[in-house]
């Protein structure tokens, strides 16, 4: 965890519960992950706006639930981005 996730951390968590993997599986050093606080009403949007920004990367999105992730795809099948849904309830 980087300092700026832990100063996240204790700011925004109460007693929270911190779960380690060994170290020999450790993430890539090329890999870029950021986190970004936006209005709820702003987030398709600014998706679009960063999707935009990395073009040409590949990019995993996480959504809460499978009808989301279906409907993100659609949508950014739609704007012409190269999207696929990978969820829980297929085959």
């Amino acid at each position: 965890m980087t300092s700026k996730v832990q100063k996240l951390e204790r700011a925004s968590l109460e007693n929270p519960v911190k779960i380690e993997v060994n170290t020999k599986y450790k993430t890539v050093d090329s890999l870029v992950q950021n986190y970004i606080f936006k209005p709820a009403k702003h987030k398709e949007t600014y998706l679009v706006f960063l999707l935009t920004q990395f073009a040409g990367q590949r990019t995993i999105i996480f959504t809460t639930t499978c009808s989301q992730s279906t409907k993100l795809a659609l949508i950014l099948r739609n704007l012409n981005f190269k999207a696929v849904n990978i969820n829980g309830q297929l085959s």
